[in-house]
């Protein structure tokens, strides 16, 4: 008996897209929680900028 088995390429690829995404998902989460409480503010004040 004679089969060939081919490799898959779908699951590197999958865990590769996985795994990048969850690196940049890490380093904005990361931004964030050091840089939220500006960001907000920031935001904050452009926003009631317009409204005055």
């Amino acid at each position: 008996m004679n089969t060939k088995t081919q490799r898959s390429i779908r699951l590197p690829l999958a865990a590769t897209l996985a795994a990048a995404i969850a690196i940049v998902l890490l380093l904005a989460f990361r931004g964030w929680m050091e840089n939220g409480a500006e960001m907000f503010l920031a935001l904050a004040q452009s926003g009631l900028s317009w409204c005055f």
